[in-house]
């Protein structure tokens, strides 16, 4: 559902300020032309539209500068033929359109969420939600002339970034189509040197982590979850047989606490670990657990004790300190990140 644009009393189709009654009409009069165009499905010449929606109200001139300003407002396509234009909602998109408008807080949170909506939803989903990132865009602009700070809201992922791996806007579409319908999902998955496979499961749900989409499937068998990276599935379909799925809580459980950990523990283990003084003042502010504790020793590096699982996480993120950290406890936890520091192979000769 797409709200129409705030216009202010601002015609602009004549440029000219109107009253609250022919406020009215100009709103009405975009939403006639937006429905008309979803309602058809084909497109549709300024003359055809001015027929149907404008006549008796504004010149067919007029209409087309409307409509001009409605492209650009609501993503409409448009397109030359002959010597008029024809105008179009985009392909994939299918929204529905209501008066009431968008405040500022929501548009800064369109605004924050556009990446990320873009990232995680399908094709027809984030067309459909176009609309409403061009208005949360023009409303935000339109508050904050000469003084754009929205812009100054960002946000930095930590690490390398890696360009993300494209998933098949027709895999999205059928998974969503699966979870929304509770069906199991049939698909083709190939594993990085392996061959295709045939795969039945029921969709649990999608998990964006490290610009990587994962579907979770469930298996009622097992009581458990597998995990397919999206990119590497193809030909997907929805199965129209039901699902048997946990509940959410069940499955918003899993992503906390076994989500990508390929070799964690179930045993909580007591950690002891220092950190030298060019790192340590990040564990002055943050917390490994509840019961964390710090102690700076007499060499100026801080000792930090915390009870925590042993996961693959908290390895890769100790062994990605180098030198700058000393595990001191348990004995088994730094075992294993011994055997991990052992120096890679050399290369074959020639």
């Amino acid at each position: 559902m797409v709200k129409l644009l705030p216009q202010d009393g601002l015609d602009d189709a004549t440029g000219q300020t109107f009253g609250s009654t022919e406020f009215s009409k100009h709103q009405t009069r975009h939403l006639k032309i937006l429905n008309q165009l979803t309602a058809i499905g084909r497109p549709m010449s300024t003359h055809e539209l001015w027929e149907v929606v404008g006549k008796g109200e504004v010149t067919e001139r007029q209409l087309q500068r409307d409509l001009k300003k409605m492209a650009a407002h609501y993503g409409l396509d448009c397109n030359p033929s002959g010597r008029s234009n024809v105008w179009s909602i985009p392909k994939g998109s299918s929204p529905r359109y209501v008066l009431p408008v968008l405040d500022q807080n929501a548009a800064l949170a369109f605004h924050l969420a556009e990446g990320l909506l873009e990232e995680i939803l399908p094709d027809h989903l984030v067309g459909a939600l176009k609309p409403w990132v061009a208005e949360s865009r023009n409303l935000l602009a339109q508050k904050n002339s000469g003084n754009p700070w929205y812009e100054r809201l960002t946000a930095k992922r930590e690490g390398i970034q890696l360009d993300p791996p494209v998933v098949d806007a027709g895999v999205l579409a059928a998974v969503y189509a699966a979870l929304q319908a509770k069906e199991q999902l049939k698909f083709m998955y190939t594993k990085p040197g392996d061959v295709p496979a045939v795969r039945t499961v029921s969709p649990a749900g999608i998990v964006a982590s490290n610009q990587t989409l994962y579907l979770l499937a469930y298996s009622a068998d097992h009581e458990d979850y597998t995990t397919y990276a999206m990119q590497r599935i193809s030909q997907a379909q929805r199965n129209y047989t039901p699902a048997t799925l946990p509940n959410v809580d069940d499955f918003l459980d899993y992503v906390d606490w076994g989500f990508n950990e390929f070799y964690a523990s179930d045993d909580e283990i007591a950690l002891v670990v220092d950190f030298d003084p060019t790192v340590q003042h990040k564990m002055l502010e943050y917390a490994l657990a509840d019961d964390q504790q710090t102690q700076l020793l007499s060499d100026q590096w801080l000792r930090v004790s915390a009870t925590v699982y042993d996961t693959g996480s908290l390895q890769a993120w100790l062994l990605s300190y180098g030198n700058r950290v000393r595990v001191i406890a348990p004995a088994a936890l730094v075992a294993a990140l011994d055997a991990l520091r052992q120096p890679a192979p050399p290369p074959p000769a020639g």
